[in-house]
């Protein structure tokens, strides 16, 4: 056989084969059911979320055409050698509250209505922070107003600095404001001492002497001093890490404070029934070792004890870090500083603290 018959029989086989192929394809394929196939199902939708993966039920759903709606970061508790410390406010610039119009269920901003009650509240806190300077009495009765019914939203410190400062130019000044029903002068009798003139108006002698600028207890008859009508009393406030000291309806101060483990501090209303300065660290259930003496520089108990009864006490610290965890064994703690200035409004028998949760 020629060259050429070999090729022309080498491709007939191939077509042969080829065919075959095809047929046997043709029988040999699974049988399909009757009707229309059913759609393939698309399996669970998995969203990442700051806190993991969201499946079904989550909560999270996503439109097509449309884009989701951004998470919101959950808020981040701080650990310091595992002390639990409540978020510190925010310090930034307060963002503006959005108008409480509504169209459709919606602000005019996009998001939904605030409350007209809270909206009032914010634009009453407002309009008290810009009055500070030209009718300070008015400004302070509000802020003060909005402190004890909560009604300050985001604007914790500026009103926290703001009464601050109200009480320092109003009640803790030297001078007697216009309108201050707080506020008034005493003309020092013949045998009057700063003790006596302190127990009259239920304030420590040791705020007499500050807000007169006294450098010591020596007074004179006819000598006129500023006192202030007390008592002023203390508010706890656990969950949100404050004291707040109130003479009647206005806030003097508002410190940060540290409370006591596993809710340890207690909750209800107390007298203080002591003052120490310098106070000598004994601690119940520890060693003498553990003892430390008054002043000592690694005294747990700082500068200052206020007395509450049943070994629980307001104090200072060595530790000024603790401030806003929960760390003591049930007392508050708060900077030497800071108790150092209470220490001196509150007095033995007559200054009530209310803790709260």
């Amino acid at each position: 056989m020629t060259r050429l018959g070999r090729v022309a029989v080498t491709l007939v086989v191939a077509v042969v084969l080829v065919g075959l192929t095809a047929l046997a394809a043709h029988f040999l394929r699974p049988l399909e059911p009757y009707g229309p196939a059913e759609p393939e199902r698309p399996g669970p939708v998995v969203i990442e979320t700051p806190t993991g993966r969201a499946g079904p039920g989550g909560g999270l759903a996503e439109d097509e055409g449309e884009s989701p709606s951004p998470a919101i970061e959950p808020v981040a508790v701080a650990k310091t050698d595992g002390r639990t410390k409540r978020p510190g406010p925010d310090t930034s610039a307060p963002a503006e509250v959005p108008s409480p119009t509504t169209t459709g269920g919606q602000s005019a901003t996009g998001v939904a209505p605030v409350p007209a009650e809270t909206a009032a509240a914010t634009d009453e806190v407002l309009q008290a922070l810009g009055m500070i300077e030209d009718r300070p009495v008015v400004a302070q009765k509000t802020l003060s107003r909005a402190l004890k019914t909560g009604a300050v939203g985001r604007l914790d410190d500026p009103v926290r600095l703001a009464v601050r400062q109200l009480a320092d130019r109003l009640q803790l000044s030297r001078t007697v404001q216009p309108g201050d029903l707080y506020s008034k002068r005493y003309t020092v009798q013949s045998g009057d001492n700063l003790t006596a003139i302190g127990q009259r108006y239920l304030i420590p002698y040791e705020l007499v002497m500050r807000l007169n600028g006294l450098p010591s207890t020596a007074i004179t008859a006819g000598q006129t001093l500023k006192v202030i009508q007390g008592p002023v009393h203390l508010e706890i406030v656990k969950s949100r890490y404050e004291l707040r000291a109130w003479l009647d309806e206005v806030c003097l101060r508002v410190y940060p404070v540290a409370i006591g483990v596993n809710n340890s501090t207690p909750q209800g209303t107390f007298i203080v029934k002591n003052k120490i300065r310098n106070p000598p660290y004994q601690p119940q259930h520890k060693t003498r070792a553990e003892f430390r003496d008054a002043g000592a520089p690694d005294n747990p108990l700082g500068s200052r004890w206020i007395d509450l009864g049943n070994h629980y006490g307001i104090h200072g610290t060595i530790e000024p870090e603790s401030i806003g965890h929960d760390v003591s064994e049930g007392c508050i703690r708060l900077l030497n500083k800071d108790v150092e200035e209470l220490f001196d409004l509150v007095v033995v028998g007559a200054s009530k603290v209310v803790i709260r949760p």
